[in-house]
């Protein structure tokens, strides 16, 4: 979820919207401003429509971000910190920093998504009851929006994982036989199966709506790699469990001293040695890193009177990780700070550096051997 854009912070949670949702509010403002307006207050002019077409979208919006702060909330009380949510064209997805430890915990983060939709659906359905007879448009957009969440919460509790009715199918599972990566793959499964089931039905309704049957035909398609994502993801994160950073840095790591030039760097070591990342020691202590990116930063007239130590990114300023940390926390930590490499840090010695690169490769290797590994 790279490409989004933030709107701020809702107890403590930061909120983003995807690019692909812009999509979303255009297609329910669109359908409100030239369907549901258009039958309920024919008098108004096109722009009074598309604006109150963009305000349920909005309110629409908002009961979404309910949806994913609810399992937030939860999570939070929980002890598995939520540090962001995100909104995108199927929904959102509360990007929680590690996966529950106990069914019944997986249970309650999951199952309030659902109920918070079906509340609203509610609140809606109530409001469009006491409106009867006293305001038929008021009472018609509120029909449409119980409709809407109510319609949420039913989707939303397909058992197909990594839907909430998936995760609640999966911590049912996962009580039953103890084992999560095991109740991780029967879920996923139904999930695929959910997702062959709905493009199936997309591709057969193209026939009648085809807007519709697109619609059901890229959900599916959706569905169906989500599922398949989050178990292959689970399970390298299993595998890799007990892996620290020491097992996987490489201690064999590119030196260079502080008053070397940005030219000396390209010439004599980046060209040459093919590498892009170089620990910058100053007086035996790590100082900082110099990237290809920060080469990138300094202009190419200037190479030559720009000292490296001027350059680089000081060690103040990056991600690092102890010889203990667990190899899933430094793949987090990777993809939540958008670097390549990590250097390993003891007290404030560096100690090894570890790559997106190393981390693959151990994790191919290790694969492998456990494929080829004969059962006992």
């Amino acid at each position: 979820m790279q490409s989004s854009f933030k709107l701020g912070r809702i107890f403590g949670v930061e909120v983003g919207v995807h690019w692909s949702w812009v999509f979303i509010f255009g297609i329910v403002t669109w359908s409100f401003a030239e369907g549901v307006l258009v039958q309920f207050y024919p008098e108004w002019s096109v722009p009074h429509r598309w604006i109150g077409g963009a305000f349920i979208a909005a309110v629409f919006f908002g009961s979404v971000l309910a949806h994913e702060m609810s399992h937030a909330i939860v999570s939070n009380r929980n002890g598995l910190p939520v540090k962001s949510i995100t909104l995108f064209v199927f929904g959102g997805v509360a990007n929680l920093t590690k996966e529950p430890d106990q069914p019944g915990l997986e249970f309650r983060i999951a199952i309030v998504g659902p109920l918070t939709s079906l509340a609203l659906g509610g609140v809606f359905a109530a409001l469009w009851a006491a409106l009867r007879g006293v305001n038929e448009g008021v009472s018609g957009i509120c029909a449409e929006l119980a409709l809407i969440n109510t319609s949420l919460a039913v989707f939303n509790m397909l058992p197909g994982f990594p839907l909430d009715g998936g995760r609640v199918f999966r911590s049912a599972v996962w009580k039953r036989n103890h084992d999560r990566l095991r109740a991780t793959r029967t879920a996923a499964r139904v999930g695929e199966g959910i997702a062959y089931a709905l493009m199936a039905l997309g591709l057969a309704l193209t026939l009648v709506n085809t807007f519709s049957g697109i619609w059901l035909l890229l959900i599916g398609f959706f569905l169906r790699n989500a599922s398949a994502g989050s178990y292959e993801q689970l399970a390298v994160e299993t595998a890799i469990g007990g892996v620290t950073a020491a097992d996987v840095m490489s201690t064999e790591f590119e030196r260079v001293p502080p008053d070397m030039s940005v030219d000396e760097l390209v010439q004599e070591r980046m060209l040459r040695q093919h590498a892009r990342c170089y620990a910058v020691m100053a007086a035996g202590e790590f100082a900082g890193l110099v990237t290809l990116a920060d080469v990138r930063k300094v202009p190419r007239e200037q190479w030559a009177t720009t000292s490296v130590y001027r350059a680089m990114t000081p060690t103040s300023a990056l991600k690092t990780v102890w010889p203990s940390e667990t190899l899933p926390n430094v793949l987090r930590i990777m993809a939540t700070g958008n670097v390549n490499q990590l250097p390993v840090i003891q007290g404030r010695e560096l100690v090894g550096m570890i790559s997106r690169a190393d981390v693959v490769e151990y994790i191919q290797l290790r694969r492998t051997l456990d494929s080829d590994t004969p059962a006992s």
